[in-house]
C-alpha cells in the first residue's frame, strides 16, 4: 500500500502553524531586544556602585587577598583592597599602558602585571571609594568608577622654598 499524499487542507494548516510560530519568535526576539536596552551599547552609569557592607568586605580581605569586582557598566573591573586601614579600589590596568592588566597572585602575595613583574599598590590608579551609613548594618561601601584617581607614586609635589 502506497502512502496517501497530504490533503490540501492539511498543507494549509501546516503553513499557517509555521507562520504563527515564526511570528511569535519574532515578537519574542523584539521584546528581548528592547528589554535589554535596544542595542544602545554600554549601560549608562548614573552614580557610585554599591559593592557591599564594610564589615563583610573587610572580613573577606582580611582572609588574605583583595577582592575582584567586574565593572557592570562595561570596561575593566577593579581590585578592592585595604591600605592604611582604608578601602582602596585599584584599577586593573597598569598606568601608561593600553591593556596591561594587573592580577593578584596569592602564592606571591602581591599584584603582578601582564609581564609577570610585581606591582605595588602605589603604582596603580584608583577609583573613588566612599562609605555611607547603612542603618543598623553599619556602613555601605561605594566605588565611583567615573572618578579615576592617579596612582600615588605618580603624584609629585613641588617643594616649597624656605625663606632665606
Amino acid at each position: 500500500m502506497a502512502p496517501m499524499p497530504a490533503a490540501p487542507s492539511d498543507r494549509r494548516i501546516l503553513v499557517i502553524a509555521f507562520a504563527m510560530v515564526t511570528f511569535a519568535g519574532i515578537l519574542i526576539a523584539a521584546a528581548l531586544f528592547f528589554a535589554t536596552g535596544g542595542g544602545k551599547g554600554d549601560p549608562k552609569q548614573t552614580g557610585p556602585l554599591y559593592i557591599g557592607l564594610a564589615s563583610d568586605l573587610r572580613s573577606s580581605i582580611n582572609l588574605g587577598s583583595p577582592l575582584y569586582f567586574a565593572n557592570p557598566f562595561g570596561g575593566n573591573g577593579f581590585w578592592l583592597d585595604r591600605e592604611a586601614g582604608k578601602f582602596v579600589a585599584l584599577d586593573l590596568v597598569l598606568p601608561n599602558t593600553n591593556n596591561c592588566q594587573v592580577e593578584w597572585k596569592g602564592r606571591e602575595n602581591s599584584y603582578v602585571d601582564c609581564h609577570g613583574d610585581k606591582v605595588g599598590k602605589d603604582d596603580l590608579q584608583r577609583f573613588k571609594v566612599s562609605l555611607a551609613p547603612s542603618g543598623n548594618a553599619g556602613q555601605s561601601v561605594y566605588v565611583d568608577l567615573r572618578k579615576r584617581l592617579p596612582a600615588p607614586s605618580t603624584v609629585t609635589t613641588v617643594p616649597t622654598s624656605s625663606p632665606a
